[in-house]
């Protein structure tokens, strides 16, 4: 039976209410609108609170909180650094940029989290830092990290640019390495359009990176600019909205939750897994993503659900697809990434979905093998 819609749905839409605006509105007629402003401020004092942690940086983006995160730990020529393959291209580009050598490593199939006996395996004596992603809002048992890397040396930077929320045990996903980077990109579970934040406990690190964002430009000496800095700032104007949505946290998570909940509640989930199967930890919805068990059905179930106006989204390539880094790396070193990679798919996950429309998605989904020859 063919289903028919004639609503489309896309895969994510940003919510924004009353309150972003009126806190937008606020700052704007206030005047501040660039990088100045004690909103920032209040931004990131906020951020590191509900963190429990002493220092927050807001940043342009994630991208940008990690490579200062990275320079922050003087990381360069010679030095290696370790991440997952199965991540945004972001973390691999800033390695490369530092000057440092990428060691990538193969994630897990259950919970698509970095592979701890191969990270074991890729750990040298010219291991300088890991960077760990809490991939699409699952966090990784960074304790079993730390107890692999415990006498070496090795700093442990957290990337939570999907996993906001996300606990290991009692602590939150981005208060337990040495630095932690996070985004505010349009899709994620806050958002401020773009942006990102750094976190970290250690005065030295705090200091260096408020110096090298600010474009290596001296507090005390206004214009005098002690090192070769960035211009990786945050706006006042998406404090704002971040203020606003960050009172929401608790709720967006709720949200996230439910939606994540009624999906398995309607699904069929025969011919796929619905991510992730390790069950028992206290991770966040991000993305609602399946990964079909057989090959090749990917591209042809996007395609279909495009066509009854459904927009879902590819998994994202593993980063040794990426042009610059694919003669570094060999395909049967990363087998589940590439599984994962290629036969995954992001359904529709925004706050703005109804009852109505999961179960339209849903039915679609459980239908759509039968239909696809339409």
């Amino acid at each position: 039976m063919s289903i028919k819609s004639n609503k489309y749905i896309p895969f994510f839409t940003p919510k924004i209410s009353s309150e972003e605006i009126k806190s937008l509105n606020k700052t704007v007629k206030a005047g501040w609108i660039s990088s100045q402003g004690k909103i920032i401020e209040t931004f990131e004092n906020k951020f590191a609170k509900i963190h429990k942690i002493k220092y927050a940086i807001a940043t342009s983006n994630c991208t940008t909180s990690l490579h200062l995160a990275l320079l922050s730990l003087d990381i360069g020529k010679g030095d290696e650094v370790i991440c997952p393959n199965l991540t945004f291209i972001s973390p691999a580009n800033m390695i490369a940029l530092t000057g440092a050598k990428l060691v990538l490593v193969d994630v897990q199939n259950d919970n698509f989290c970095i592979c701890l006996k191969d990270l074991e395996k890729k750990i040298t004596k010219k291991t300088k830092a890991i960077i760990i992603v809490h991939p699409f809002g699952y966090p990784v048992d960074i304790n079993k990290i730390k107890k692999v890397v415990q006498n070496k040396k090795i700093k442990i930077i957290e990337d939570v640019a999907e996993s906001i929320g996300a606990k290991v045990g009692d602590k939150l996903c981005g208060t337990i390495g040495d630095v932690s980077c996070f985004s505010f990109f349009a899709n994620k579970i806050i958002t401020t359009g773009e942006g990102g934040m750094i976190l970290t406990n250690k005065k030295k690190i705090y200091e260096k990176i408020k110096l090298l964002r600010d474009h290596g430009m001296t507090k005390e000496k206004r214009y005098y600019h002690q090192i070769l800095g960035f211009n990786y700032r945050m706006t006042a104007m998406q404090a704002a909205i971040g203020l606003a949505q960050i009172n929401k946290l608790k709720d967006i998570l709720k949200k996230k939750k439910l939606i994540k909940k009624n999906y398995i509640r309607y699904l069929n989930a025969k011919t796929f897994d619905i991510f992730p199967k390790t069950k028992n930890v206290s991770s966040v919805e991000w993305f609602v993503t399946i990964t079909f068990k057989k090959q090749n059905l990917r591209n042809k179930f996007i395609k279909y659900m495009e066509y009854k106006k459904i927009e879902c989204r590819p998994m994202i390539f593993p980063v040794s697809f990426a042009k610059h880094f694919k003669n570094d790396f060999h395909k049967k070193n990363f087998i589940n990434s590439y599984n994962i990679s290629l036969n995954s798919v992001h359904l529709p996950s925004s706050l703005n979905l109804n009852i109505k429309d999961i179960k339209l998605v849903a039915n679609l989904i459980n239908t759509w093998e039968e239909n696809i020859k339409l």
